[in-house]
């Protein structure tokens, strides 16, 4: 009886270690959605739908170079921290000297290139918004590498309190930049800058105090970082593109208030992935340190569950959401009502594709993310060319809906042969998963009276 008792108690113990992160996570980004919520409905209606939309393509094209230079350096950090037992400063100081270097390079690119970028994808912003957001491209980069790091050391408390506070920066800067001052766009951008660069120090120096950064740089460790990061890197671009795509194209065929109208459909759609995202960020570094049969067992349970809770959100958000968007943002921003139900639709399918790639790139696998992510990111591309011309951004969100459902089904075939779990497994939610939560609500319940006392 002792043994078994105490067989036992690790695995809750774990499993409530992964509630508190996975909750706690959550928690921050329900509470960080709000703030964003506040955040868009400033910006929309100050703005207007012609410069929200200059606004969203010109506060997207930084985190597009980046998402085109990552090079997996955020995942390979995690994996070779967990994995490999790398030495943690040694990595943040790698990691760093990357993002920094890398970011400068972007913005001399982007310079070169700015007549043909305004002129294509970026049609209708004007050259100082363009060279406003540069430095954004450093700042991101940095910031998606050390959070790898905070990530991989179990800095999910760090983590959370950064995205807050970035969160209630950023609605009291817009507040005060839009709605008192009146400063229009300039003002929104100063804003969307200097509150990520001040994060992104914050951060530094959080790092730098648990794991002391270092000027020197291992090349040797590089270049095994490299040779991990560069498969998910492949993989992160096709599913920023997959995300962010339509926004491009419906820029390049139509106008920036038809831009606008698009994002802000995407964005309460893509809220909903804060589920499964929350979930994998606290699942990976588990996955990673697991073998092969738990890290199935733990992915197929992490499916199911959030299939089931992605749908329902979805649901409400398709009988919602016009009424939502109107009071939110206005009547002259209905019109994001149409394309709502397909990219609903087609997040869920997301939420799938999110879960199951962590499973693959945790057994450094993610050639298998890669294949899937491409081939539904060539039709993605296709479909769009093909119907926002003719259907606008309805058009746009059926495309996505279509790529996104089919990158989730191809992973899923995939996991269905390597774990040799059954369908239902997956897909199903299990009596199993009622046991699992109660457990994990009475730990947690557990948790707080401690804490209290």
């Amino acid at each position: 009886m002792s043994e078994e008792g105490n067989s036992e108690k690790p695995a809750a113990s774990g499993l409530q270690r992964l509630a508190t992160d996975v909750t706690g996570t959550l928690g921050t980004r329900v509470i960080t959605m709000a703030f964003g919520l506040f955040t868009g409905i400033i910006t929309a209606r100050a703005l207007g739908p012609e410069n929200r939309g200059i606004f969203t393509l010109a506060a997207l094209f930084p985190a597009s170079l980046v998402t085109l230079s990552k090079f997996g350096q955020g995942v390979a950090s995690i994996y070779f921290i967990r994995k490999k037992d790398e030495d943690v400063s040694q990595v943040a100081s790698n990691v760093l000297w990357i993002a920094l270097v890398t970011g400068a390079a972007l913005i001399g690119i982007a310079l070169t290139l700015r007549e043909s970028l305004l002129g294509s994808v970026l049609k209708g912003v004007p050259m100082y918004a363009f060279v406003a957001v540069l430095p954004l491209a450093p700042i991101l980069l940095v910031e998606s590498y050390l959070y790898g790091v905070l990530q991989a050391t179990d800095r999910f408390k760090i983590y959370n309190i950064r995205l807050l506070a970035e969160a209630v920066m950023t609605v009291t800067g817009m507040a005060v930049a839009l709605l008192i001052f009146e400063l229009g766009l300039p003002g929104a951008f100063g804003v969307a800058v200097g509150v990520r660069l001040f994060m992104v120090s914050w951060v530094v120096f959080t790092i730098h105090k648990g794991s002391p950064l270092r000027f020197k740089f291992d090349f040797e460790l590089a270049r095994r970082m490299f040779r991990y990061g560069l498969k998910s890197h492949m993989q992160i671009i096709a599913s920023h593109f997959h995300f962010k795509a339509a926004m491009y194209l419906v820029a390049f065929y139509s106008s920036p208030a038809q831009v606008a109208f698009y994002s802000i459909a995407a964005r309460l759609a893509e809220h909903i992935l804060w589920l499964p995202q929350s979930l994998g960020l606290a699942l990976f570094p588990r996955l990673a340190g697991s073998d092969e049969q738990r890290a199935h067992q733990m992915t197929a349970m992490a499916v199911r569950q959030a299939l089931v809770l992605t749908a329902l959100a979805a649901g409400g958000l398709v009988v919602f959401g016009k009424f939502l968007i109107t009071l939110w943002y206005g009547a002259q921003y209905a019109p994001a009502a149409e394309p709502l139900p397909y990219v609903a639709g087609g997040i869920v399918m997301m939420a799938m594709y999110v879960l199951l790639s962590r499973n693959f790139t945790s057994r450094n696998k993610q050639s298998v993310n890669i294949v899937a992510a491409y081939i539904a990111l060539v039709g993605n591309l296709g479909l769009n060319v093909l119907l926002i011309p003719t259907m606008g951004i309805t058009g746009a969100a059926i495309a996505t809906a279509v790529s996104y459902t089919t990158a989730a089904l191809l992973l899923l075939v995939f996991f269905l042969r390597d774990s040799g779990l059954p369908l239902y497994a997956v897909i199903f939610p299990q009596r199993e998963d009622l046991a699992t939560w109660r457990r994990l609500i009475g730990g947690l319940k557990l948790r707080g009276v401690a804490a209290k006392s």
